[in-house]
């Protein structure tokens, strides 16, 4: 039976107008992240994200969260995987029934020492043969994916990147573009992805709020 992976895609703008309806469902964290946060969007990137996991998998409290030795979360008691992700106007929730990864990244100038160092032969020799704006695009949908691959195994730009870089048969991804943005999600093995994308205009959320 194939693995699952639900993609949510919100509008970090959606919080803007309802700062105290999100912070009561936030859990503390995430509500100190939003405080403390001394860019705008930032500060509703952090609301979108809070609220996403309450809704989505209940998470009103600082407790229901574990994190590894690098950073990332899971659900302290529950067999149900996710990850999350923010950029600009965008925040990512993957959700699944297996390890997952996600990244969302806006467009990027071509950075040739970040390619250097990220990036396997034959990524940058694909690279390579783009320019302009087909090479920026290119770069930052392979950093998504790279990214993506790093959550998905928990280390970061850390102990194992090496290695992880070289092996291109280590996961399996999945990509998609939203106005300007790239987002990746990656799996051990094929996944089913379903995407859900929240803004103004969705139902459910002026429902809600």
């Amino acid at each position: 039976m194939a693995q699952s992976v639900t993609i949510i895609i919100a509008d970090a703008h959606l919080a803007e107008g309802k700062e105290e309806y999100l912070l009561s469902q936030a859990a503390p964290c995430y509500v100190k992240k939003h405080k403390t946060s001394k860019i705008k969007k930032d500060a509703l990137q952090a609301l979108v994200a809070g609220y996403l996991l309450k809704r989505y998998l209940g998470i009103s409290k600082d407790e229901q969260l574990t994190y590894n030795v690098y950073g990332k979360p899971s659900l302290a008691s529950s067999e149900t995987c996710f990850n999350i992700s923010h950029s600009g106007d965008y925040v990512v929730l993957a959700i699944a029934d297996c390890e997952v990864g996600v990244d969302i990244e806006k467009v990027m100038p071509f950075h040739e020492a970040t390619v250097k160092k990220v990036l396997c032969k034959k990524q940058k020799e694909e690279l390579y043969k783009t320019e302009g704006q087909a090479r920026n695009e290119k770069f930052t949908q392979m950093w998504t994916q790279c990214e993506a691959r790093l959550k998905l195994k928990g280390i970061g730009f850390g102990e194992g990147w090496e290695k992880e870089k070289e092996s291109e048969e280590c996961c399996s991804l999945y990509t998609t573009r939203i106005d300007d943005y790239f987002i990746s999600c990656a799996t051990e093995n094929p996944a089913d992805v379903e995407i859900e994308k929240l803004n103004n205009e969705d139902e459910r959320w002026r429902k809600e709020l």
